[in-house]
């Protein structure tokens, strides 16, 4: 994945003066679906483990609004003996990382804390291992999307749980951009080069996604 959006995220959630913002972090896990899902359904799946990206997220809870960047993740291996000849399981990771708005209507400490958010983020798929990766500064596919939804937390104090189901809309095509070197008289000296910019293949886009999580308010 391009490293360059989780910093400019990173940094764009970071720029809020610390006196004006409750500043948290903790771990979540997304669930992806094509309909809603039980509750109860939800925490069995987390249970199992099924399809659960998990990561860390920041948020900066500025009185009812606060400010989150989101990083989740879910590794695999995939087969690929048939395309080597050779026995090989090649790793791969999914990535969904996202920059959000929430409001809070009791305020973003409350104990009973519902909250709305609003989001945009880009979700992909690229190789685990940089060194089998023929361009480790892109991923293989990658959708942006726009998120919208609801959420529930529980706080006690400086320690919050929270819920939350996020419906995601497909956003512009995803770019990626490549440096091309040619040698033209084959001495092993790049004589020109240029940048390409093209689309990457889209990676499945679920219609929502619903999160479990905890956090530390610092």
């Amino acid at each position: 994945m391009k490293r360059t959006l989780i910093a400019v995220l990173l940094i764009a959630c970071l720029a809020v003066p610390a006196s004006f913002a409750q500043l948290a972090v903790g771990v979540s896990g997304a669930l992806y679906s094509d309909s809603e899902v039980s509750f109860k359904e939800t925490w069995s799946r987390f249970n199992e483990g099924d399809g659960i990206f998990w990561g860390p997220f920041v948020e900066l809870g500025m009185g009812k609004l606060a400010l989150g960047l989101s990083m989740n993740f879910s590794m695999y291996e995939e087969d690929w003996s048939a395309f080597y000849g050779a026995p090989l399981m090649m790793g791969f990771v999914d990535y969904d990382v996202a920059l959000y708005l929430q409001a809070h209507p009791f305020g973003y400490k409350s104990f009973l804390d519902p909250f709305l958010e609003i989001g945009a983020g880009q979700i992909g798929k690229d190789y685990a291992d940089e060194k089998f990766d023929p361009d480790p500064d892109n991923p293989l596919y990658a959708t942006n999307y726009f998120e919208a939804g609801v959420g529930l937390g529980l706080n006690l104090g400086s320690l919050g749980v929270f819920w939350k189901m996020l419906y995601m809309f497909p956003g512009d095509p995803a770019e990626a951009t490549t440096t091309m070197e040619y040698d033209f008289n084959g001495d092993g000296i790049v004589d020109y080069s240029e940048d390409m910019t093209y689309y990457l293949a889209a990676y499945p886009l679920r219609k929502l996604k619903i999160f479990l999580g905890g956090k530390l308010i610092l």
